[in-house]
């Protein structure tokens, strides 16, 4: 539970689109006001909410717990379904993101370093459920990426969302803005890490080049090698969160995009 005793804030934990509660985010109210507060949210959200890319910062304040609490403005809206993923604003989100030197500048000023592809697999190999090590496909496609790991030239590093699921997404039901939120997964590496995730579970693969171009991605033998790898990974990821959360019906679905995704690329 949230303690903030010197404010006159009320604040109520959110819920997932699973019906589980997110942890450290809360809707938080005071008389008419209203606000999404996130606990210890990463400090290079002020610079991200400058670029128009996740709802404005109100205010910042530091709890009796020493806690930081970060209020954004709340925006009456929905999560975004999978089939609204292919909406423009998605891509020239994304642009924006991995476009912007402002943000791996700021990024750089907190001290964090590259993440490369090989530590993105082996979080997942370290961190993997025992479900999933027991699975002969999933467990030989982590081998198979684990020893296939793409070309990455830290220097090109841009700064990623790291989970752009669709369940990040967010809609506001007045302007129609599309904002992309849940920053804690934040990093500094391989574009692909979110290109992929989204080409490989909302985009049909005979619009992948068009997609990318309309974003001002290069498009070459590399890039094919990247969605490939990138993708598998995303639905490992998925599929691996799911089974530690106990939501054995996404990480069902994941299992069954994951073939189809295998099928396609193969």
């Amino acid at each position: 539970m949230l303690q903030d005793k010197e404010s006159d804030w009320t604040y109520v934990p959110l819920n997932n689109s699973f019906g589980q509660s997110i942890n450290n985010v809360f809707y938080a109210t005071f008389g008419s006001q209203k606000a999404f507060v996130k606990v210890n949210a990463s400090p290079l959200l002020a610079t991200i909410s400058q670029a128009g890319l996740t709802p404005k910062i109100i205010w910042t304040k530091r709890n009796s717990n020493g806690e930081m609490l970060t209020a954004q403005s709340w925006i009456d809206g929905v999560v975004l379904a999978a089939t609204e993923m292919g909406d423009t604003q998605i891509n020239q989100s994304l642009a924006t993101l991995h476009h912007s030197k402002k943000l791996v500048e700021s990024f750089k000023k907190f001290g964090n370093g590259v993440t490369a592809p090989r530590q993105w697999v082996d979080e997942l190999y370290q961190n993997a459920h025992r479900h999933l090590i027991a699975n002969s496909f999933l467990s030989d496609l982590l081998t198979e990426l684990r020893q296939a790991i793409p070309k990455f030239d830290p220097t090109n590093a841009v700064v990623v969302h790291g989970d752009v699921n669709h369940h990040n997404w967010l809609k506001n039901d007045h302007s129609g803005k599309i904002y992309l939120v849940d920053w804690d997964t934040v990093a500094l590496s391989d574009a692909y890490i979110d290109l992929a995730h989204l080409l490989s579970h909302y985009i049909a693969p005979s619009q992948w080049r068009k997609w990318l171009e309309y974003s001002g991605y290069k498009v070459d033998d590399e890039t094919f090698v990247k969605i490939k790898w990138y993708g598998i990974l995303s639905f490992l990821r998925q599929i691996n969160e799911n089974l530690w959360s106990d939501n054995m019906q996404a990480a069902n679905s994941e299992i069954l995009g994951l073939r189809n995704f295998c099928d396609i690329v193969k």
